[in-house]
């Protein structure tokens, strides 16, 4: 196999997405302070990401890479690439898998790294080097597993956060290259988020059902039909909605979709016996018929 030196950027970002592919399953008004998940940014020498209170300080020479592709309808994000400047010697990809609409969710990170290991230990040419093991990085429990094959070694770090499993995917040519990587997780710190101290929503799924909606103004259908749509909503401790993402829709469909839900109420959420934000999502899908379906299960609502 041709080494990654060798590769053009494009060449080698295609590869890495596809030795992750096995990662995202086992199956196939505007709220400001609640950032979307692939809103994380690169600058001044840190990937950082708000929504998930996650900042990566990068290794010397390294930098953003070219942009991956937009969410799934299954909610898994590529949210950054990063690369060195010149050889293209290694590369780390930050990725996310939300689990509201993972086809088969993971129980938990330990779960997610498992079912990575049987699923590269099955690929001819593909060495498990160390098997799925929880280390505390920042004060956050990750998933650790080890791959190599091919010319290339691949450590694999995964947390859950948010009801996502996000995962840090670092390739490397060389055994010592790929050692600096998994010594640079050890700089992740939490975002900040201002110092406000501000926890995030509850994280509950399948709540934005009929029974704990009180009102509700359906969004006008706009093409492509047929299309499930997943979408993320905030609920604020009254209950209205401040905060609606629409993973995978058309810009159309998002402004519908999103002016439509920011006019919602549920009931509110409680913790403790007392009323809480609470984070959860729904699938939203226009029918021919010029209708509007809902549905919290992983799987679209039939039409």
């Amino acid at each position: 196999m041709t080494s990654m030196a060798a590769l053009s950027k494009p060449a080698a970002f295609a590869i890495l997405v596809g030795l992750l592919a096995g990662l995202p399953s086992r199956g196939t008004g505007a709220d400001t302070a609640s950032p979307r998940p692939d809103d994380g940014t690169v600058a001044n020498g840190s990937y950082t990401n708000q929504y998930f209170d996650l900042s990566y300080p990068l290794l010397p020479g390294w930098t953003e890479g070219l942009a991956g592709p937009d969410p799934s309808y299954t909610g898994y994000y590529a949210l950054k690439s990063l690369v060195p400047d010149g050889e293209l010697t290694g590369m780390i990809l930050v990725a996310a898998q939300d689990q509201f609409f993972a086809p088969q969710p993971f129980t938990d990170a330990m779960d997610m790294a498992a079912d990575l290991g049987r699923a590269k230990s099955a690929l001819e040419g593909i060495t498990l080097d160390r098997q799925p093991s929880q280390v505390a990085i920042g004060g956050r429990s990750f998933s650790r597993i080890d791959i190599s094959g091919f010319g290339l070694f691949d450590s694999t770090f995964i947390m859950q956060a948010r009801c996502h499993m996000v995962s840090f995917n670092m390739t490397a040519n060389t055994p010592e290259r790929l050692a600096k990587l998994v010594d640079s997780m050890h700089r992740i710190t939490d975002a900040g988020r201002g110092g406000d101290g501000k926890a995030d929503p509850t994280c509950v799924k399948s709540y934005a059902t009929p029974e704990n909606v009180v009102s509700r103004v359906h969004p006008a259908p706009v093409a492509p039909l047929s299309m499930p749509i997943p979408v993320r909503i905030i609920v604020a401790a009254d209950g209205s909605v401040k905060h609606v993402h629409a993973i995978r829709a058309t810009a159309d469909q998002r402004t519908t979709i999103e002016n439509a839900l920011r006019q919602w109420k549920l009931k509110p959420y409680e913790v403790k016996g007392r009323a809480a934000e609470v984070e959860t999502g729904l699938i939203i899908q226009f029918t021919p018929e010029g209708s509007v379906q809902y549905s919290t299960s992983e799987r679209p609502p039939r039409s």
